[in-house]
């Protein structure tokens, strides 16, 4: 019968300090992408004082917290002792129980660790039940005996098998110099599994985990756990260093150990640098490595007040502009619009595209703040062209790698096996943009941080292209340089509008981070959607501290290490009959949890007009929405900060299906809170939208709605 291997490290009483254990953990991850976490479960033992402190940090590893030990008794008069209520209190999960240095040096009996097995199957504390044999027990023959001796003691406080782990360990073999064989070791736990069998069940001792703990170390273990009875280790010293990730990864191996190789090849065949290749590593070794990608409730806590922009009382500085970039992302195609060519390339009002609004905007702050405001965009390999074209025509903003630097792509997966995609019809299908998160290790790779820092720039501010409402406010600045937040977000009131993208939440420390609706799982999802509870959500308008950056870089050995969000493709997109494949994203905002001392600020809601789809490009052409003599696309006074929700037929999804629909221009949504739009219909001119309002037609032929005034009504044409 196939069994799940589990490794357990105990530490005993070491190390010397929380310092060192810190450090220890975080030379395992980087260890991380090299194990299976689907394949090999692992608890880890710190010593007690150090269990609550250590547990996040461990549970981060995708590791459990397991105790070295538990007293026999409930809660009294029992100084030094703690329960299995206790643990469990902690939400510490496992338990050690009859290790041979609590039976050796602590005079512990079979009775007493009877006792403490029972007082966890109470509970429903997970127990590592620890047995062996000294080396003059087996000098004298007499390993099957005390083996069945301790288990005997044990086996009728067991109610619930599942919650039991049996760790033989050869007394003789620890620290001895003496080592048992593989197949000694073998032999002993294939003995012990036919005793379970013969005083249980057949069925507890197949599924019953039997690990082995005799001086296992990265150099015995990758023979150890070829045999059947071996279902993994208790490890002691080996536990204490960075090569404990070889054992674990020797039990559990991820793909990374053999796919990896040929996806270096693949990128650096490509002409990807350093950083690029290193930050693909991080999120394909988050993949292959089995870790839950999710953020569920239980990890979660809302936010309840933030800073407010309205309270800002910081004296604006016009210094900090000579030290600040602005910085526009610019990767989207837009295919979910049927586009095939940067979504930044659409007009938006008045002829202008969100290029031309995003020049005249920055000409107009230059111009307000009397200083050359340096402007950069982020473009992906598939914009870059385009781009520098449509803005050839505003040669002030700059040119060549003064104007831009171009975002990273990566590898796509196959789903099947997790190896690089291939596509002999069309080659660029093998890649894809690797998510906004790409910003940094982009920067990074570019050459761009550090040349940015040199020319003595010291803050960046970051919004999306096709947000208008997104820019430069010398209040915000101030209050980002003066708070000392190496990273701050600006954050919006969710509506119910809101409610299906990500929102900022805190962990269970406190501190801030993002989630999306890709790492919801399906069973929160109603929690998710909660704006009454999730209070904010992410604009995707960020400040950066340009040095801190530069010293997490350093920190995490040049990959920051955000969250990882996987999407099912179709290697080409368009033939949904082409291999199955696994893109993976980050997002730049994701950042805000890898910052400490990161912060939010609530913005009015003007500072957010994005379009995702064609709802969103509608609403914004529409006068629910006012072009300033800036340059920047608000909400109108009359929307009270709130936009009108448009939900337009699928038939719609594409931009060019959408200007059909309004060849007249867009329909008055000033005062418009809903519009549904069902079936093939057209908008005459001087059409008046109010409150909530459906348009059906069912009739497959297109019809007119014609001019008027509509309110609060379902239209069947």
């Amino acid at each position: 019968m196939s069994r799940k291997f589990i490794v357990g490290g105990n530490w005993k009483c070491n190390p010397a300090s929380m310092k060192e254990a810190n450090t220890l953990l975080k030379e395992w991850k980087k260890s991380l992408p090299s194990v299976d976490k689907s394949k090999v479960d692992v608890v880890i033992c710190p010593p007690a004082l150090w269990m609550t402190t250590l547990s996040p940090a461990i549970e981060a590893l995708g590791m459990q917290t397991c105790a070295q030990n538990v007293g026999k008794n409930d809660a009294g008069a029992f100084t030094g002792e703690w329960t299995a209520a206790n643990l469990l209190d902690l939400n510490i999960k496992w338990t050690l129980i009859g290790h041979s240095e609590r039976r050796t040096k602590y005079g512990e009996t079979d009775a007493d660790v009877a006792e403490k097995v029972a007082k966890c199957q109470e509970i429903g504390v997970n127990v590592i039940l620890c047995i062996g044999e000294t080396l003059e027990e087996r000098e004298g023959g007499k390993t099957d005996e005390v083996n069945k001796r301790q288990l005997a003691a044990v086996i009728p406080k067991v109610k619930d098998w599942s919650k039991i782990v049996l760790a033989y360990e050869p007394v003789w073999a620890i620290g001895t110099g003496k080592v048992a064989t593989p197949e000694q070791a073998e032999e002993t736990q294939a003995a012990i599994r036919a005793y379970i069998k013969g005083a249980v069940s057949s069925d507890v001792a197949d599924k019953l985990q039997i690990q082995y703990g005799g001086s296992v170390s990265p150099d015995n273990c990758a023979e150890l756990i070829t045999k059947p009875n071996i279902d993994g280790f208790l490890v002691g010293g080996a536990s204490l260093k960075p090569t404990f990730m070889e054992i674990v990864s020797k039990v559990g191996p991820s793909k990374m150990v053999d796919m990896w190789p040929k996806f270096e090849e693949k990128m650096k065949k490509e002409g990807l640098n350093d950083t690029a290749i290193a930050a693909f590593k991080y999120t394909y070794g988050v993949l292959v490595s089995g870790a839950d990608v999710m953020i569920p409730e239980s990890k979660l806590d809302p936010v309840e007040k933030l800073p407010e922009y309205e309270k800002l009382r910081e004296k604006p500085d016009p210094r900090l502009l000579k030290k600040t970039l602005i910085l526009k992302l610019n990767g989207g195609l837009g295919t979910g619009m049927g586009l095939e060519k940067a979504k930044s390339l659409l007009p938006v009002t008045q002829g202008f595209t969100f290029l031309d609004l995003i020049a005249k905007q920055v000409a107009s702050m230059r111009k307000e703040f009397k200083t050359d405001l340096k402007f950069m965009l982020m473009n992906s390999f598939s914009t870059s062209q385009d781009t520098l074209e449509a803005l050839s025509k505003y040669p002030d903003l700059g040119t060549g790698s003064d104007l831009e630097f171009v975002q990273n792509k990566a590898p796509k997966v196959t789903a099947s096996d997790m190896s690089p995609a291939e596509w002999s019809a069309d080659s660029s299908h093998e890649w894809c943009p690797p998510g906004h998160g790409d910003l940094y290790p982009a920067m990074l790779g570019s050459g761009t941080l550090e040349k940015l820092l040199k020319k003595g720039y010291r803050y960046m501010f970051v919004s999306n292209s096709d947000n208008l409402g997104a820019t430069m406010d010398l209040k915000i600045l101030t209050h980002f340089v003066q708070s000392g937040a190496p990273f701050m977000m600006e954050v919006a009131e969710r509506t119910d509008a809101d409610k299906k993208g990500g929102h900022l939440a805190k962990d269970k420390a406190g501190g801030l981070l993002l989630r999306e609706s890709a790492q919801c799982p399906e069973e929160d999802e109603k929690e998710f959607q909660n704006v009454g509870k999730y209070k904010f959500f992410n604009t995707n308008n960020l400040w950066v501290d340009l040095a801190a950056l530069k010293r997490e870089f350093r920190r995490n050995d040049g990959a920051l290490p955000l969250p990882v969000m996987k999407n099912g493709k179709t290697v080409d997109p368009r033939d949904k009959a082409s291999t199955k494949v696994l893109q993976l994203e980050t997002a730049m905002g994701a950042a805000i949890q890898c910052f400490e001392g990161a912060s939010a600020l609530v913005i009015p809601r003007s500072r957010f007009a994005p379009v995702k789809t064609t709802n969103d490009l509608l609403a914004l052409r529409s006068d629910a929405y006012k072009l300033t003599e800036d340059f920047t696309i608000v909400l109108a006074p009359e929307r009270d900060g709130v936009p009108p929700e448009v939900k337009l037929d699928g038939m719609y999804k594409f931009t060019d299906a959408m200007e059909k629909l309004i060849p007249n221009g867009p329909p008055s949504l000033l005062h418009c809170k809903k519009l549904v739009v069902e079936g093939p219909v057209t908008f005459a001119k001087d059409v008046i939208i109010k409150g909530t309002v459906t348009v059906k037609n069912s009739s497959g032929t297109s019809k007119e709605l014609a001019a008027g005034t509509y309110e609060d009504k379902t239209v069947e044409l």
